[in-house]
């Protein structure tokens, strides 16, 4: 639910001096404002967009974004972790920290 509440306010708030937004497992129901699908699509500062492959919700929502990679917007699953990164923490940092290397 925090992906989906800070993607609501980085979307809601453009004007915020935010350079760069990380949501990990950000799900696309609950429609406006808590759906990362139309949240995503609408802010204009880099994102990293990563989930748990294993966790089936979070792998066909993330699905529904892919159209919206770009320089901009970037996607990483983490192959064999679930919706807490429960055992693949290392990982997920490791992936976190190598995007903000990159911008």
């Amino acid at each position: 639910m925090g992906s989906r509440m800070v993607s609501a306010f980085v979307f809601s708030n453009p004007g915020e001096p935010i350079s760069g937004l990380v949501v990990v497992g950000c799900r696309n129901n609950g429609g406006f404002p808590l759906s990362c699908g139309i949240n995503l699509a609408g802010v204009d500062i880099p994102v990293l967009d990563i989930w748990g492959e294993e966790d089936d919700m979070d792998n066909h929502d993330a699905k529904k974004r892919v159209t919206m990679i770009s320089s901009r917007y970037t996607q990483i699953s983490i192959p064999g972790a679930n919706h807490r990164f429960e055992g693949y923490n290392k990982k997920l940092v490791a992936a976190v920290v190598a995007w903000l290397s990159s911008q």
